[in-house]
């Protein structure tokens, strides 16, 4: 994943994060959404 896109999808995800409820670390849910988004989208990682 490309920094850029990465730096993008954290940036949606925490403002999503934000108007969650139960979520206490807004910062710290959306770091997490991305790298599983990140890593799933590694080559050795695409054929599970």
């Amino acid at each position: 994943m490309e920094l850029d896109k990465a730096i993008c999808l954290l940036t949606e995800e925490y403002e999503k994060a934000k108007k969650l409820e139960y979520v206490s670390n807004p910062l710290a849910f959306a770091l997490y959404r991305v790298w599983k988004k990140a890593d799933t989208e590694r080559p050795e990682n695409r054929e599970r």
